[in-house]
């Protein structure tokens, strides 16, 4: 007799084996589709950075080494499980696609950004002792980092001075130092270029002061001179004279011009303070209103009457006087163009400012010192750049 009927009851219906299938294919479908969304994430958020690194970066740290991960193991992800679920090789699908998660947990448990997130992936996170490993793969060229990298070094030096404003020599960046009170540092930060490798160094005295240019006192016959721009003119007698050029510009260039402060001849030229001062430069914009913060401003009769009744101008050239008043200064223009600017194939003439920086109190000194620089002052043709 057949013991069949025994056994029936305790069998699985087909069915149900049939719903477990499909059950768990939906589950590993689903689970497959989230984990692809996770990698097209992974690839979009880690791609940006390593395309930064490939095309701008400067150094490769941690960061990099785990975005570079997380989009290798993003695409290994959409590629192998794309490949296996063609095949119809469900299990192996959900294999692939697992590899989207693993450098994401790596990543955001080593970032820390919140507490909560610190206690819930804090699991996952990286020694902290490879947080601090990079590797640098193109030279120091942008003002910006080379300040940072220096206020580094400065921080681990356990200085009190800040870093002021950078200059790049040939194979290397001198980074000055200035005390919180405005005046520069005893030392300089030197960053080689190629490296990156920094040390303190005395300050450059023969060329400036930690950075900061070393005045020359006229003696009222000197000619000063910028060949770039072809620029001479002479200054009054006892001002600090200094060279003008825009902030982001290198000591290995001439700057712009020139201009002639009344004030302590110690003081570098770097120093900012309001002081009566008398220049000349090459201005970079090609119009009188692109030059001024407002529309330019005739003479005020104080100030003409200052002049002897004649605006100050360029001997031999047509000029544009604009006047300037605020906190307790006055400020007269003169502006001429002459020549053609430096390269380009149409250029186009370069426009000068010679300019007054007084007060009230020394505004007639100040008028006849300035005529008097306008007289000396010559602009020629610039050099072709």
């Amino acid at each position: 007799m057949s013991n069949s009927g025994d056994t029936e009851p305790h069998r699985v219906p087909v069915v149900v084996k049939v719903g477990l299938v499909w059950l768990g294919r939906i589950l590993a479908l689903l689970v497959i589709v989230l984990s692809l969304l996770v990698a097209v994430m992974s690839l979009w958020g880690s791609g940006s950075s390593v395309g930064y690194l490939a095309s701008r970066g400067t150094t490769v740290d941690i960061w990099g080494v785990l975005h570079g991960l997380a989009l290798l193991f993003a695409l290994i992800a959409i590629v192998g499980a794309g490949f296996a679920l063609l095949r119809r090789k469900l299990l192996l699908a959900l294999l692939f696609s697992a590899l989207a998660w693993p450098m994401g947990f790596v990543i955001e448990g080593s970032r820390c950004d919140t507490e909560a997130g610190c206690r819930m992936m804090g699991w996952a996170a990286m020694p902290a002792s490879f947080r601090d490993w990079s590797i640098r793969i193109r030279p120091v060229t942008d003002r910006n980092e080379a300040e940072a990298i220096a206020g580094a070094a400065l921080d681990e030096a356990g200085s009190s001075y800040s870093t002021y404003n950078a200059q790049r020599f040939d194979d290397h960046w001198i980074v000055a130092t200035i005390h919180p009170d405005g005046r520069p540092g005893p030392n300089a930060v030197r960053i080689e270029t190629r490296t990156a490798a920094t040390r303190l160094v005395p300050c450059p005295a023969d060329r400036m002061l930690c950075g900061m240019e070393r005045p020359t006192v006229s003696d009222g016959e000197r000619v000063f001179s910028n060949a770039r721009w072809a620029l001479t003119m002479t200054f009054p007698a006892g001002r600090s004279v200094c060279t003008a050029r825009p902030f982001d510009d290198d000591r290995n260039f001439d700057g712009r011009g020139l201009y002639g402060m009344i004030r302590d001849p110690d003081v570098p030229c770097g120093i900012i303070e309001i002081s009566r001062d008398i220049g000349l430069e090459a201005l970079e914009v090609p119009t009188v209103a692109e030059a001024l913060d407002a529309p330019c401003r005739p003479l005020s009769p104080a100030v003409l009457r200052a002049f002897n009744g004649r605006a100050p101008g360029f001997a031999g050239r047509q000029s544009v006087v604009c006047e300037e008043i605020g906190n307790d200064q006055i400020a007269v223009g003169v502006f001429t163009l002459a020549g053609p600017r430096p390269g380009g194939r149409n250029p186009s003439p370069t426009l000068y400012q010679a300019w007054v920086l007084t007060d009230a109190a020394h505004l007639a000194e100040d008028a006849r010192a300035f005529e008097d620089f306008l007289r000396t002052a010559r602009i020629g043709a610039p050099a072709s750049s």
